[in-house]
């Protein structure tokens, strides 16, 4: 349902439940810049935009009692979203940006109450340069619906997560994500040539769609991973790739973690670069024992492909590791997107099974932090003895991508006598002492998924001085703090 403006008077009610928004004025403005049919006020909407995977899977309810969606407006252009902002600075008002709603941090859970600027009418390609190897794209767009159009050229984007189906080129960029493919082609972050932003001023920034340059700072590093706190991404031109002449699978099994894991470091220290690698201790069940796969997926030119997989088989062989064959990997392979397509079938479409439950429940986590090589099997050693010490029970050690950035998939074992919330508290306390440790070691408490709401208290200890910084960045540009507020520690 959409409610369009009227006057007081009209023969239609318009339910306003905030005061920032309760005045046919105001109302009024907003559909002036961008029209009626862009403008949601329905209860459906308020919900879609105020809670990503994060909310439905992991987070506390309580998180959301602090800030509302009071509107959603979805642009259809640049100097839309520009003016917009001008708006939203004149009456006080915050911004939040959507994408594509797939974030498990709560990047988009409201707070404090907020209008919800959804970019999924901006999803054109403006263009895909086949000699340039470049694609500009509108920051709407999905990467699904990118890389289908490269592959039509004969090429493809780098970036590959979970998401792809759902998750839109503006999203990846303002969490820097890491997908399957990022041991060979890097980050979201390292894709990304040029941007066009509307700065919480409304002004429109433009950056120099180049491989390099040396004309002080990186201004694109200003808006990677930097979750909307500084700006709405409107455009992005984008690093693309040729698609491979020869794709090819393996996987191993290891006696242990340390073995696979020594590989995989031995394999990277000589320069291979698999389009896949995931070393993983998988442990179903606390009373069964464990087994560490490694799987691989190759791709590029044909030499290159069989020379790469040549080198890892001696490697993997060295460190005892038997040859799986091919059929693991490539079921990793083509089963990496399914979960992002039941999260859309399950909870994007407004069906009854997208609500929160309120009965008691077995939570997971999934921490992802980056360390130094040479602390990976010590931190995984001081994880270990906590999680035994709490009583949790870990499933998965493993890998991702590199052999720096480290993954434990986490369950509470005793649950059954305890309340959702002190389920979600106890998991909660654990996950921030575990990402604290990593910290100490000298790494990083996030590698994939940014900051969102859940990891904000750690912010301090993560950025140390650097937080002042980016505090002092903030205001300087947004001081009316309209920009995404709560989120970074800003």
């Amino acid at each position: 349902m959409r409610i369009l403006p009227q006057e007081p008077n009209g023969s239609s009610k318009i339910d306003l439940r905030v005061a920032n928004l309760n005045d046919y004025a105001l109302i009024e403005k907003i559909t002036n810049l961008i029209g009626s049919n862009n403008l949601f006020l329905d209860e459906s909407s308020l919900t879609k935009n105020s809670m990503d995977a994060f909310g439905r899977f992991r987070n506390n309810p309580d998180a959301y009692k602090n800030g509302k969606v009071l509107a959603v407006v979805t642009p259809s252009s640049t100097q839309q979203v520009a003016d917009i902002i001008k708006l939203a600075n004149d009456e006080k008002i915050a911004l939040m940006p959507y994408g594509g709603g797939t974030g498990v941090m709560g990047a988009i859970t409201p707070t404090q109450d907020c209008i919800s600027v959804d970019l999924k009418n901006m999803n054109r390609i403006r263009n895909i340069s086949y000699e340039d190897k470049t694609a500009t794209v509108e920051a709407g767009t999905i990467l699904a619906d990118l890389e289908f159009s490269l592959n039509q050229q004969d090429l493809m984007l780098g970036h590959d997560p979970y998401s792809v189906p759902i998750a839109t080129v503006g999203g990846a960029i303002s969490t820097n994500g890491v997908g399957y493919r990022a041991s060979r082609y890097g980050s979201m972050g390292d894709q990304v040539l040029g941007l066009e932003v509307v700065l919480p001023n409304g002004k429109i920034l433009k950056t120099p769609a180049v491989i390099k340059s040396s004309t002080g700072p990186s201004l694109n590093q200003l808006f990677i991973g930097a979750e909307g706190c500084f700006g709405i991404i409107t455009q992005a031109t984008l690093r693309v790739f040729r698609s491979p002449e020869l794709r090819v699978f393996k996987s191993f099994l290891f006696d242990n973690f340390e073995d696979g894991f020594n590989a995989m470091t031995e394999m990277f220290s000589i320069g291979l670069k698999p389009a896949l690698i995931d070393v993983s201790e998988e442990i179903p069940d606390p009373s069964s024992g464990s087994k560490t796969v490694m799987y691989l997926t190759f791709e590029g030119y044909t030499e290159e492909v069989k020379a790469q997989l040549t080198r890892t088989i001696t490697i993997c062989n060295q460190r005892n590791g038997k040859d799986a064959g091919e059929s693991l990997a490539e079921h990793y392979w083509n089963t990496r997107h399914d979960s992002a397509y039941s999260y859309k079938k399950r909870f994007l479409n407004g069906t009854p099974e997208g609500t929160l439950s309120a009965e008691p429940r077995r939570l997971s986590e999934y921490p992802h932090v980056s360390i130094p090589i040479s602390k990976v099997l010590d931190y995984r050693s001081q994880c270990k003895e906590i999680m035994d010490q709490r009583n949790m029970h870990i499933r998965e050690y493993s890998c991702w991508t590199a052999p720096e950035l480290f993954s434990i998939i986490l369950v509470n074992v005793d649950v059954a006598d305890e309340s959702e919330k002190s389920n979600h508290e106890s998991i909660s306390n654990v996950v921030t002492e575990i990402l604290s440790i990593a910290q100490n070691l000298g790494g990083s408490m996030e590698y994939v998924h940014g900051v969102g709401t859940k990891l904000v208290h750690l912010m301090p200890q993560e950025l140390g001085n650097g937080l002042s910084l980016l505090r002092g960045i903030k205001y300087s540009i947004d001081p009316n703090n309209i920009m995404n507020p709560g989120r970074l520690g800003l």
